[in-house]
């Protein structure tokens, strides 16, 4: 619970109430940077040691946790030689219930995270070409490429390279224009200071199926990621599912 908002008298045993601390209370106790660190960053009225602290530094005060999530779509498909583009990344996305209130009182509600696009049928050679890497790890190697009819389909990235996309088909190169290696999804990450609890919805987008060609096919894209950090608690999600935030 906050503490009181100017006009209102505040006291040691109210600041004590929300941060935590030692008896005797001590003013010196509540500096940003005392150690051990009672008063959260968010409370940005409250100075550093060596600056003066008054008691209505501490008007709407509140003891908060920092938040950080991050997150990232299915990377794309490679396309398969013969034309076939690959398919598009699933998004992830995250939808909140009764959960994380920031400190001015409003709820977190729902994000979402496109995929990449599939690779197209075309890419301007006459080779394959690799998926592109993600913020996470490099993208599927293009398939071999061959005159002799030993051309392979494309790879699929590391299964870590969340949001990476797959590599395209080989070709024999000569068939005038390669396929395209699939798209990398880009990631999203903030953080704020809020009060944790309530449950959230995640929802892992698939990487992009490779595009069946006529000759070789595309690499599969990497699927999407979330990863949640509440205080000390580390959640990370690589398939769907729910996160209960500690409160």
């Amino acid at each position: 619970m906050a503490l009181q908002s100017s006009g209102n008298a505040i006291s040691f045993s109210d600041i004590q109430t929300e941060f935590g601390g030692e008896s005797p209370i001590s003013m010196s106790e509540y500096y940003q940077d005392a150690v051990p660190a009672l008063v959260t960053a968010n409370n940005a009225n409250v100075g550093d040691v060596g600056e003066a602290l008054a008691m209505s530094d501490f008007y709407d005060g509140v003891l908060a946790t920092l938040i950080e999530f991050e997150m990232i779509g299915g990377g794309g498909g490679g396309a398969g030689w013969g034309g076939a583009a690959g398919g598009d990344g699933g998004a992830t996305s995250i939808s909140a219930t009764d959960v994380m209130f920031d400190t001015g009182g409003t709820p977190f509600g729902s994000i979402s995270k496109g995929g990449g696009a599939g690779g197209s049928g075309y890419n301007g050679t006459n080779t394959s070409e690799n998926g592109d890497a993600s913020y996470y790890g490099a993208g599927g190697q293009g398939g071999l490429n061959s005159t002799s009819g030993n051309q392979t389909n494309g790879f699929p990235p590391a299964a870590t390279s969340y949001g990476a996309g797959g590599g395209s088909g080989g070709t024999n190169f000569f068939s005038g224009s390669g396929p395209d290696g699939g798209h990398a999804s880009s990631r999203l990450a903030f953080s704020f200071y809020g009060v944790p609890s309530g449950s959230i919805t995640v929802t892992i987008g698939a990487g992009g199926a490779g595009g069946i060609g006529g000759f070789t096919n595309g690499g599969a894209g990497a699927s999407g990621y979330a990863k949640f950090t509440v205080g000390n608690d580390v959640q990370e999600f690589t398939s769907s599912g729910t996160y209960t935030v500690p409160s």
